[in-house]
């Protein structure tokens, strides 16, 4: 069942367009991801839904119900934002039931819901302390407890935990999914990590500069990407993006980079043939789908090139080689030990790669 649906929504800022034309929708119990950089415009997508910004044009709708003239407390929705914005004269057990005394609901009821989630975020310990006294991490969970301890349509969350370290953040992705799935909570989520997006997201919004970009499963989007901006947003390293020309000699064909070249089977240049109207391409590969061979391999894709730099990166390896002043990095096992220098072949198989048109950066297949 629908929760959520943006239609042709716009959103100006004197001339400046923040939102272009977003068209989506949010099903019951689905945790719906934005993903984009900064400036992306997820912040004012959640604050157009909440009702904290109005919309320049379209229409928005929860629970089938049009709410463009409604007022953010009459819309029944809950939100969070990157900061904690907690009352610091307040203890954490009244920080969190503030929403749920602004609705006058009998203190009985309070007590039980703010238990029941303290619970559930580990936080039963901290009720009676104040916000001064407890870490950042702990600082988010309140706040989390205090948006998810009220019902509502929708919960909107704008990167609620992008501000805490490395290892807290995976703890509470893990702890965000859970308790989403437990509660069967519909959640629209919105964050610059790809990980994030992967990780919880259901299904992902990529957004850049108001402009969708792309919609559908972390699947899709991360083994399908629509264009090159959501190549390069997802992974890291992120995608290889080479351009060049589709080239035949004697029967042979090679994707061409300057003086460098990269051999390509006759079914896959057919195919590339058969869906392009010129011979500019650009192609993309990951760097776990690149594989170094320290001797010359005749056979492979890549002969003959160097290591430009080699990088430790934890439980594996940054290799990068220079084609045609174009960096390609290749993700290697930690054992694969090369120097600044070395030569070496590169090789990949054809189904992983990617193509996008040179001029649109649309994929082409």
């Amino acid at each position: 069942m629908e929760v959520l649906r943006l239609e042709n929504v716009y959103k100006n800022y004197g001339k400046n367009e923040a939102i272009k034309n977003l068209n989506f929708s949010c099903e019951e119990e689905e945790l719906f991801v934005i993903l984009g950089p900064s400036g992306a415009g997820k912040t004012t997508t959640l604050k157009l839904i909440s009702g904290l910004e109005e919309i320049t044009k379209g229409k928005i709708f929860l629970k089938s119900k049009l709410v463009n003239n409604l007022e953010p407390k009459d819309r029944n929705v809950s939100m969070v934002f990157e900061d904690y914005a907690l009352y610091p004269h307040l203890t954490v057990y009244q920080n969190i039931s503030s929403p749920l005394e602004a609705i006058n609901l009998p203190k009985d009821e309070i007590d039980k819901k703010i238990k029941e989630i303290a619970r559930a975020l580990q936080i039963e310990e901290l009720l009676s302390r104040f916000p001064s006294m407890i870490s950042g991490g702990q600082k988010q969970r309140t706040v989390l407890a205090r948006s998810l301890v009220k019902n509502a349509n929708e919960y909107l969350m704008d990167e609620p935990i992008a501000h805490l370290d490395a290892k807290l953040r995976y703890q509470m992705r893990g702890e965000f999914k859970r308790i989403q799935h437990i509660r069967k909570m519909n959640i629209l989520y919105a964050t610059h990590d790809f990980r994030e997006a992967l990780s919880l997201g259901d299904r992902i919004l990529i957004l850049d500069k108001g402009v969708t970009q792309q919609i559908g499963t972390p699947q899709e989007i991360f083994n399908k990407p629509a264009n090159i901006f959501v190549a390069n947003l997802l992974g890291d390293p992120p995608t290889n993006l080479i351009e060049g020309i589709l080239k035949a000699k004697d029967g042979q064909y090679f994707f061409q980079m300057g003086s460098a070249s990269i051999s390509l089977s006759k079914s896959l240049a057919d195919k590339l043939l058969s869906k392009i109207n010129q011979e500019k391409l650009i192609v993309g590969i990951r760097p776990f789908d690149l594989h170094c061979v320290l001797k010359q391999k005749e056979d492979a894709k890549i002969l003959n090139t160097e290591v430009y730099v080699s990088e430790i990166a934890g439980h594996y390896n940054i290799i990068s080689i220079k084609l045609n002043n174009t960096i390609i990095r290749i993700r290697e096992e930690k054992s694969f030990k090369v120097s600044l220098g070395d030569k070496i072949s590169v090789d990949f198989k054809e189904e992983k790669l990617d193509f996008f048109d040179a001029i649109s950066g649309n994929r082409i297949f």
